[in-house]
C-alpha cells in the first residue's frame, strides 16, 4: 500500500512514498483559460483529432491547457510512477468537522474555524483539499506544503492509545469521521457496456482501423474488404468488452461484502451498524461464533483463531492475541503500532474469524485501524486493478519498432508520390496512394501481439490450478534464471513425523527408565537420552511442555493448528478442550484452553508433580510463534494451584541462549549438530516457574521478554522432515535446465543442508563452505567473516543408526555432509555457500561489498527472517537474475512480492502474497509455470515477427504495383488479411507448452541480435523474391504490360499484380509456418491441429489459384480476385512460380533455423563477440571471482571435537 516512504518537496512538485514501489512524482498545474480556448479551437480545426490525442494522453491535455504552479495553488495534479507511467488527478475539496483531539489530523489539515456545540465539545471545521489516486485519498499538509496519503491508525499511533483513547464513538463522531475517510467499502467499478464499448473503440488500434476503412471505402470503393475488417473489429471489441465486464463482475463478486457489525458507543452501550459505516478508531465487538472481517482491526481483548489464506496463502489457522501493552505506563511511552510487527495482534480485512475466546468475562473487542482500500483486502484488489507492468520493456521495444516501420512508411510514401508525379496522376490519387502506404506498413496491432501467447497461457494455467492476478508476469516467468524455495511445507511435508524426544539426562529419569525395561531407550555417552515413544515419558515438565507449548484449538470437534504442534501434542496422547467463561474450571483465573494427561501418566508417582495429583493444566496466556524471535511460549496453571509456570518452545540455539547456562549440557551444540547433520529438524523445550502470583489483568499485559528469560533447559524434540515426492524430480528438472535453485528457510542450516543434498540442490561432489559473519562485539572492534569447510562429524551414533536405515525419504545410506580436502581452498562452480540469518545480517550491514558474491554462490540460507528473504531476492535481482520464489506464503509474503514470479502454495484463488497462487500443494507448479511462460514468450515473439513481416510483405507488394500504377484488388486484400492473417493470429497461439524444460533460454527482448537478424533477413528475402518474380514475369515473351486506365482509382488486373499476389500469398503462409515454432519451448506444430489444417488448406487453395485452368468456372474465380489468366499455354511459368516459392521456403527455413542464432548474426548486430562475455551482472561477477581464485575466499579450518569452543561461538552469535 502507498504512503510508507519519505517525501521530497519542492515548490511545484513533490515525491511521495520515496524509495517504495508506490513512489510517485507530483507536478502541480493550474488551468489557463487562454490555453484552453486555443486548444479547443485547434481541436475543432483538426476535426477532433487533437481531442483524441488528449484522450490517449491526458497528461498532454493538462500541460497544453494549464500552466505550472505550486502544489498549494494547483487544481490539477500530474503523477509519474516508478514505471514512468503518467496519471492525472483533479484536486477536490470537502468540508468536515473533527474533534480537536484527533492525533492523526491535527498536523495535516487546514483549520478554518473552531466552534463549540451544545454539549461543549470543541470541534474544528476543516476545509480539506485532496485528490484520489489508485482508490486512495491524498490530503494536503499545510505544514509541509505537500500531499500525504490519508492513513488510519496504522501510522504514528502508540500501542497504549488503543486502550486509553478509543472507547467508542457516538453516532455523530462516527459520521464526522466517515465524511473524511469515506465509506468502508471496496467497490469495483462496473462500467456500463456502452461506455466500455466506446472506450475500447477509441483504442489507437481501432481508430487507425476506422481511418483505414474510410480510406478504402471512399478512395478505392473496396466495400467487401472494408466491411470484413469492420466486422472483425466489432467482434474483437465485443469480445474485449465481454472479457473486461466478466472480469470486473467476478472481481466484484469476490470482494463483495455486506454484513452487520456491533460497535461500541461508549461504556457498555453497543449498537449494530452496517459495515460500510465503520471508521478508524471505532471499537467493535466480535462474535464468538466467527465472521469475516470487514476492516483491519487491532485486537484489544480476547483471543481469535483466524484463517488468513487469502492474504498469506497459509491455510493453517493463526492464533491472534490482544495487543500487549504496559497499562501502568503512559500511552505515549509505549511503542508505535506497526501492522507488520504486530501482525499477531491484528485482524486483517477479508480474513475469516473461525473461533474466538473472551478474556474472562470481558467482551471480545478490537479497534478499527484501516478501512476501505487502505486495508489488506483493499491492497489485494489494488494489485489486481493496477498490476505491476513487469514486461514494460517489451512494449517499449514494440513501440520503437512501430516507429521504425513508420519511417519506412514515410520513405515508401515519398517513393509513391514521386512515381505518381512522374506518371502525372491526379492530386487525389497521389494523396490516397501515399496514405495507403501508411495503413499497410504500420500494423497498429503490433504491441497487442505480445499479449496473445499470455492470454492462452493464462487459460491453461487456470485449468491446471494456477491462478494469476498479474498476467504480465507470465511472460517474465519464462525467463527465470533462479528459483528460491522455502523448505517446510514447500519442499518438505507440512506434517513432520516425531522421530523421538531427547530430554536432558537426570537422576530421576534414569531411575524411572531402569525400573521400566519395556521402554525403547537409546542411551549413549551424551548428556541426552533418546526416547522413541513419548507416551513412555513420566509426568513432568518435559511432558507438560509438549502438551501446552502450542497454538492448537478445537473447531467443530477437531483439532486445528500448525502441523508440527499437532504431531507434538498427539505424541503425548493428551486431551485438549477449549474453556468457556461459563464453565467452572477449577482454576483461580480464567483460562482459554485446558489439557488433560492420559490415565497411565497419573499412576505410579515418580515426581513431586504427580504426588500433587494434577489432573488438568490450563493455558492462561499465549505468546504466538514469531519468526523473527524463533520461539513461542505459554503461561500455564495447574488446576487447584495458584502457582503458574512458563513453557517455551523454539529454535534450539535461541532456547539455549534464553536458558540458565547451568541447565544447558556441555555437549548441547555437538549433539544438535549431529542431529541436524542427519537431516532431522530439532526444536528445544524449556520452562521456569513464573515466581510471582500476578492477577489476570497483569498477566494479559505482561511483556514476553520478561517471561522468556532465565529458563531451565528441558531437552530436544527430534522431528523427521520428509520430502514431498514431487520435490526431487522437480529440482533435478530445474538443474538439468540450468535454472539455479536456492533454499531460503527459517530452519537450522544443517537440517536445510541435508534436505538440499537429498533433493539434488547440492550434488554429491560439490564443495560446501559455511559462512560465519559476526558484527563487532565492542565499540572500536571490526566485524569478522570466516569461511569454514563443512565436514562430516563421525559415523552415525546409536541414536541415529535406525534413522540412517529407515529415513530414506531424507537420508539414504550415505553421509550428507561433504568433507573438503584441507589443502584445497579454491571455489569453483561446484562450490556452495551456506549462510544463516545472523551471518546474513552481519554481511548485509558490515560487508555489503560481499553480498553480491554471497548471493551468487549461496545455495542454503537458513534461519532467515521474512525481511532477510526479501533482501536476498533483491540482491539476486541486482545481479540481473530473473528471480522466482515459491513458498507457502506464511513468512514469505515480502519475498513473493519482490520476486519477478512469486508462487504461493495455497487453496485460495487469489492471494495478496504473490502474483501466482497454486492449488497444487507442491512445487510441481514451478516447472509448469516456467514452461507456460516460455511458451507464451515464444508465441508472443512469433506473432510479433509475423505481424511485422506481414506488413513488410504487403508494403513491398504495394510499392511494386504502384510503380506501374497498379494496385491489389478488394478480394486480394480479403484473402491476404482475412483468410490468411486473421486465421493465423487466432490459431497460432494454441500450441501448448513443450513438456520438458531445456537449458536453452528463449529470447527475452525484441532488440536481441537473433530477433533483429531474423526480421531484417526475412524482409530482405521476401523483397528479393517479390521483385524477382515481378522481373521474371516481365521477361516472358508472352508478357503484355498493364494498360493504365486513368479514370479508375485502382488498376488491378494484370500479369504483374497476379504474379505478385500469388507469390506474396505463399510468403504469408510460409511466414506463419516458420514463426509458429515448436520445440524446445512449445509443442510441435502438428499438435495444434486447427492451425496445421488451416495452413494445409490455405497452401492447397493458393496452389489451386496458381494452376487455375482456362475453363469458364475458373474465369469466374479469376474475375472474383481480379487476376489475369495464366493458361495452360503458360504452364511452365506456373511451375516457375511454384519453384520460386519452394526456393523461398528453403532459404527462409535455413535463415530461421540455422543462420539466425549463429555467431555470424551476433557479430553483425552486436559487439559482444569481441569480448566474449555476457553483459549481465552475475556473469561479470563469476568472471571476477575466477580471476581472484584461489585467494578468495580464504578457508578457515576449525577444530572438529572442541564442543566448548563451538558453544562459545554459538553463544557469541546469539
Amino acid at each position: 500500500m502507498s504512503g510508507g516512504g519519505a517525501h521530497t518537496v519542492l515548490v511545484e512538485r513533490a515525491i511521495l512514498n520515496e524509495g517504495t514501489e508506490d513512489e510517485v512524482d507530483l507536478h502541480g498545474y493550474q488551468k489557463s483559460d487562454l490555453k484552453t480556448c486555443i486548444c479547443y479551437i485547434l481541436g475543432i480545426l483538426s476535426a477532433g483529432l487533437l481531442f483524441l490525442v488528449f484522450y490517449w494522453k491526458p497528461e498532454w491535455k493538462v500541460k497544453a491547457m494549464s500552466t505550472r504552479s505550486s502544489l498549494q495553488d494547483a487544481n490539477t495534479i500530474i503523477l509519474k510512477d516508478v514505471y514512468q507511467r503518467w496519471h492525472v488527478a483533479q484536486i477536490q475539496y470537502s468540508s468536515t468537522s473533527l474533534p480537536m483531539d484527533n492525533i492523526q489530523l491535527k498536523k495535516t489539515e487546514m483549520k478554518t474555524q473552531v466552534e463549540s456545540n451544545q454539549n461543549g465539545t470543541v470541534t474544528s471545521r476543516l476545509q480539506i483539499r485532496f485528490f484520489m489516486y489508485k482508490k486512495l485519498k491524498y490530503i494536503w499538509n499545510d505544514g509541509e506544503k505537500s500531499y500525504h496519503q490519508l492513513r488510519g491508525l496504522d501510522v504514528n499511533t502508540h500501542t497504549g492509545s488503543f486502550y486509553s483513547h478509543y472507547k467508542g464513538f457516538s453516532v455523530n463522531e462516527q459520521k464526522m469521521r466517515k465524511e473524511l475517510y469515506g465509506a468502508n467499502k471496496i467497490n469495483v467499478e462496473l462500467r456500463p457496456i456502452p461506455v466500455l464499448f466506446f472506450q475500447e473503440a477509441l483504442n489507437p488500434f481501432y481508430v487507425f482501423q476506422v481511418f483505414s476503412v474510410c480510406l478504402w471505402i471512399f478512395a478505392y470503393n473496396y466495400i467487401y474488404f472494408s466491411v470484413a475488417i469492420l466486422m472483425m473489429s466489432l467482434v474483437s471489441i465485443s469480445l474485449t468488452v465481454y472479457s473486461t465486464r466478466k472480469q470486473s463482475k467476478d472481481l466484484r463478486e469476490m470482494v463483495k461484502s455486506s454484513s452487520k457489525v456491533t460497535v461500541c458507543r461508549g461504556g457498555d452501550q453497543f449498537e449494530e451498524v452496517d459495515e460500510s459505516n465503520l471508521v478508524p478508531g471505532d471499537v467493535i465487538e466480535l462474535p464468538i461464533c466467527g465472521c469475516r472481517m470487514s476492516c483491519d482491526a487491532v485486537l484489544i481483548s480476547g483471543t481469535c483463531i483466524m484463517n488468513e489464506s487469502m492474504l498469506t496463502g497459509e491455510s493453517v489457522p493463526i492464533i491472534k492475541t490482544n495487543l500487549p501493552v504496559d497499562r501502568d505506563a503512559a500511552p505515549e511511552k509505549s511503542s508505535i503500532y506497526n501492522s507488520d510487527a504486530h501482525k499477531r495482534h491484528t485482524l486483517f480485512c477479508g480474513t475469516e474469524l473461525l473461533q474466538a475466546r473472551r478474556s474472562g468475562r470481558d467482551s471480545l473487542l478490537a479497534v478499527v485501524v484501516r478501512t476501505g482500500f487502505s486495508t489488506s483486502k483493499g491492497a489485494l484488489v489494488q494489485a489486481i486493478l493496477y498490476p505491476r507492468p513487469m514486461d514494460f520493456k517489451l512494449f517499449r521495444d514494440a513501440i520503437r519498432f512501430i516507429c521504425v516501420l513508420a519511417c519506412l512508411a514515410f520513405i515508401g510514401a515519398i517513393y509513391v508520390v514521386t512515381i505518381k508525379i512522374v506518371h502525372k496522376n491526379s492530386v487525389k490519387d497521389i494523396i490516397t496512394k501515399a496514405l495507403d502506404v501508411f495503413t499497410i506498413a504500420v500494423p497498429p496491432a503490433l504491441p497487442a501481439a505480445l499479449t496473445i501467447g499470455m492470454v492462452y497461457a493464462q487459460r491453461r494455467l487456470r485449468a491446471l490450478g494456477i491462478f494469476c492476478i498479474s498476467p504480465q508476469r507470465i511472460n517474465v516467468s519464462g525467463m527465470l534464471d533462479v528459483v528460491c524455495f522455502d523448505k517446510t511445507g514447500t519442499l518438505t511435508e507440512d506434517h513432520l513425523e516425531l522421530f523421538g524426544v531427547s530430554p536432558v539426562k537426570t537422576e530421576i529419569l534414569m531411575n524411572y527408565f531402569r525400573n521400566h525395561g519395556d521402554v525403547n531407550l537409546n542411551i549413549d555417552n551424551t548428556s541426552f537420552m533418546m526416547i522413541e515413544d513419548a507416551t513412555r515419558l513420566p509426568f513432568g515438565p518435559f511432558v507438560v511442555a509438549m502438551a501446552t507449548s502450542h497454538s492448537l484449538t478445537r473447531i467443530d470437534g477437531k483439532l486445528h493448528g500448525d502441523p508440527l504442534d499437532l504431531q507434538m501434542f498427539q505424541a503425548v496422547q493428551w486431551h485438549l478442550e477449549d474453556a468457556s467463561e461459563d464453565d467452572d474450571t477449577g482454576f483461580s483465573i480464567p483460562v482459554h484452553t485446558i489439557v488433560r494427561p492420559p490415565a497411565h501418566q497419573l499412576n505410579g508417582s515418580v515426581t513431586p508433580w504427580e504426588k500433587d495429583g494434577i489432573k488438568e493444566i490450563g493455558i492462561v496466556r499465549q505468546f504466538p510463534f514469531a519468526s523473527d524471535l524463533q520461539r513461542m511460549s505459554v503461561i500455564t496453571q495447574k488446576a487447584g494451584s495458584p502457582d503458574m509456570e512458563v513453557y517455551v518452545k523454539g529454535a534450539p540455539e535461541m532456547i539455549a541462549s534464553l536458558s540458565d547456562p547451568n541447565t544447558v549440557p556441555e555437549d548441547f551444540y555437538s549433539v544438535l549438530r549431529e542431529h541436524t547433520y542427519h537431516g532431522l529438524r530439532v526444536l528445544a523445550l524449556a520452562w521456569r516457574p513464573l515466581g510471582e502470583r500476578l492477577p489476570w489483568e497483569k498477566l494479559q499485559n505482561l511483556q514476553r521478554d520478561k517471561v522468556e528469560c532465565q529458563l531451565r533447559f528441558l531437552g530436544l524434540l527430534i522431528m523427521q522432515n520428509t520430502l514431498k515426492p514431487e520435490t526431487t524430480p522437480v529440482i533435478h528438472e530445474l538443474n538439468d535446465a540450468n535454472i539455479r535453485t536456492i533454499m531460503v528457510t527459517g530452519d537450522n542450516k544443517l537440517t536445510a543442508l541435508s534436505v538440499a543434498k537429498k533433493c539434488g540442490m547440492i550434488n554429491r561432489n560439490d564443495k560446501i563452505l559455511e559462512i560465519e559473519a559476526k558484527p563487532p562485539s565492542k565499540p572500536g572492534e571490526k566485524a569478522t567473516i570466516a569461511y569454514y569447510p563443512v565436514h562430516d562429524t563421525s559415523k552415525p551414533s546409536p541414536a541415529h543408526s535406525a534413522s540412517v536405515e529407515t529415513n530414506s525419504r531424507i537420508e539414504s545410506n550415505e553421509n550428507i555432509a561433504i568433507t573438503i580436502c584441507e589443502t584445497d581452498s579454491s571455489t569453483d562452480d561446484g562450490c556452495h555457500f551456506i549462510v544463516d540469518g545472523k551471518s546474513f545480517a552481519a554481511i548485509h550491514e558490515h560487508f555489503p561489498e560481499l553480498l553480491p558474491r554471497v548471493a551468487l554462490k549461496g545455495c542454503v540460507f537458513a534461519r532467515m527472517s521474512p525481511d532477510q528473504k526479501t533482501q536476498l531476492v533483491e540482491a539476486l535481482q541486482k545481479l540481473d537474475y530473473i528471480v522466482g520464489m515459491c513458498g507457502d506464503g506464511a513468512n514469505d509474503c515480502g519475498a513473493l512480492k519482490m520476486a519477478h514470479a512469486g508462487i504461493s502454495l495455497s487453496e485460495a484463488e487469489a492471494s495478496v502474497a504473490s502474483p501466482f497462487t497454486s492449488k497444487t500443494p507442491n512445487i510441481s507448479c514451478v516447472p509448469t509455470l516456467i514452461k507456460e511462460g516460455r511458451a507464451a514468450l515464444v508465441t508472443s515473439f512469433g506473432v510479433f515477427k509475423y505481424m511485422a513481416l506481414y506488413s513488410m510483405i504487403q508494403y513491398t507488394t504495394v510499392l511494386i504495383l504502384n510503380t506501374i500504377d497498379s494496385f491489389p484488388s478488394d478480394w486480394m486484400f480479403m484473402y491476404w488479411d482475412v483468410a490468411i492473417t486473421s486465421i493465423v493470429a487466432l490459431l497460432i497461439a494454441r500450441n501448448e507448452a513443450f513438456p520438458k524444460i531445456v537449458s536453452k533460454r528463449p529470447q527475452s527482448g525484441l532488440m536481441e541480435p537473433a530477433m533483429l537478424f531474423s526480421l531484417i533477413g526475412h524482409v530482405i528475402l521476401q523483397l528479393v523474391f517479390q521483385v524477382g518474380s515481378y522481373l521474371i514475369v516481365k521477361a516472358q515473351p508472352w508478357f503484355v504490360p498493364l494498360v493504365v486506365d486513368k479514370s479508375k482509382v485502382a488498376n488491378t488486373k494484370g500479369y504483374e499484380s497476379t504474379t505478385v499476389f500469388l507469390v506474396s500469398a505463399f510468403q504469408y503462409i510460409i511466414a506463419a509456418f516458420l514463426f509458429s515454432k515448436g520445440p524446445p519451448f512449445r509443442a510441435p506444430i502438428y499438435t495444434n491441429l486447427l492451425f496445421t489444417i488451416s495452413l494445409i488448406v490455405m497452401t492447397l487453395f493458393t496452389i489451386f489459384l496458381l494452376f487455375l485452368p482456362g475453363a469458364e468456372w475458373a474465369d469466374n474465380i479469376r474475375e472474383f480476385f481480379q487476376m489475369i489468366e495464366l493458361s495452360y499455354d503458360h504452364l511452365y511459368f506456373q511451375f516457375i512460380i511454384l519453384g520460386i516459392v519452394i526456393f523461398y521456403f528453403i532459404l527462409a527455413t535455413v535463415l530461421e533455423v540455422y543462420i539466425k542464432g549463429s555467431k555470424l548474426s551476433k557479430r553483425m548486430f552486436t559487439c559482444k563477440s569481441l569480448h566474449g562475455s555476457d553483459d549481465n551482472a552475475h556473469s561479470a561477477m563469476h568472471q571476477e571471482i575466477r580471476k581472484e581464485e584461489p585467494a578468495w575466499p580464504t578457508v578457515t579450518y576449525r577444530p572438529r571435537a572442541r564442543t566448548s569452543s563451538m558453544r562459545k561461538e554459538t553463544e557469541s552469535q546469539l
